[in-house]
């Protein structure tokens, strides 16, 4: 069996860790390893680096391009899994200030961002300005947005204690904003209360069903579920309210006549493979299952299936 593997990045990401290097708990190379260095005893698998932006299901051909460089990769079996992107659902312009976390570009910018308002505010003589300074907002009560918002209170409570000399870290403010009755939806009720009352434990201010409308350098505006609206004074927020999968779901549907769901992800076939191409699977974030959550291990799970469906289908 001859394996391509092509990708935009060098290494292999780990989103779940992201939160801990946004934090500064864990450096970028332990969860971003070199790709070619994971697989370099896979003497059968080529990595390629470059952009997948076209695939060809009549012919069986994907196309990447690498800056001038374009690449045709023909395969018999392929596996997407492109994942998602940060959705701000039509306000674009609100990632100048409300970056997302979807790479380990935004987790290091954001890990400037936040250790650098506590180091802004050591340097403020004025009470206001270090209270926007110590008020931190994570959009979005998801699996991203539960775990940095307990990281940065953490991180303020314990880590930080001690080390500054104008301000006390432990007097920060987490605040966690969702459009949402509950947190982490996808899990149930039962783990979203347990997951609530962790945080409030923790000192996290959980606010639901408020939806941010407005987002700007000094902070942002939120829409209460009675129409009324209010502001947070913010300079350091972080978004993970939503996802936006790879425009590569979009060509399939095209050629396929797949269905996609409104966050363009993929309706796969129970086997994970596509309506009337079943050498084609989707897997990762880039794929809608029926009760599978955009988690790691649902993730995990359908790439380890797909691989063993096509490992089958060659035994055969």
């Amino acid at each position: 069996v001859d394996v391509t593997l092509i990708a935009r990045t060098t290494h292999h990401l780990f989103q779940p860790m992201l939160y801990q290097v946004a934090t500064g708990i864990v450096a970028e190379g332990e969860i971003a390893p070199a790709t070619r260095v994971v697989l370099r005893k896979q003497r059968n698998v080529q990595v390629l680096l470059g952009d997948v932006f076209k695939i060809d299901l009549e012919n069986n051909v994907v196309t990447s391009r690498l800056l001038e460089r374009i690449t045709e990769t023909p395969f018999d079996s392929l596996i997407l899994a492109a994942g998602a992107d940060q959705s701000y659902f039509g306000n674009d312009r609100f990632a100048e200030y409300a970056p997302g976390m979807k790479t380990i570009d935004h987790a290091l910018e954001l890990r400037g961002r936040i250790l650098g308002a506590f180091e802004q505010a050591e340097l403020s003589d004025d009470p206001a300005e270090r209270e926007k300074l110590l008020t931190f907002v994570v959009v979005g009560a998801g699996p991203t947005g539960v775990e940095l918002a307990g990281q940065i209170a953490e991180m303020s409570d314990k880590t930080l204690k001690g080390t500054f000399r104008n301000i006390d870290p432990t007097q920060a403010r987490v605040i966690l904003l969702d459009a949402a009755p509950a947190v982490l939806p996808p899990f149930g009720p039962k783990l979203g209360t347990k997951a609530q009352k962790r945080l409030e434990g923790m000192g996290v201010e959980v606010q639901l069903n408020a939806m941010v409308v407005d987002v700007d350098y000094d902070g942002l505006v939120v829409k209460e579920k009675d129409g009324s609206t209010r502001r947070i004074a913010s300079q350091c927020k972080v978004w993970s309210a939503g996802v936006q999968a790879s425009p590569l779901g979009k060509q399939l549907a095209e050629q396929s006549g797949v269905e996609l769901d409104r966050a363009g992800r993929v309706k796969v076939n129970p086997d994970l493979s596509i309506p009337g191409h079943p050498d084609v699977f989707v897997v990762g974030d880039m794929m809608a299952g029926d009760g599978v959550p955009g988690g790691a291990q649902g993730a995990i799970q359908g790439g380890r299936y797909a691989a063993d469906a096509i490992k089958n289908e060659l035994k055969g």
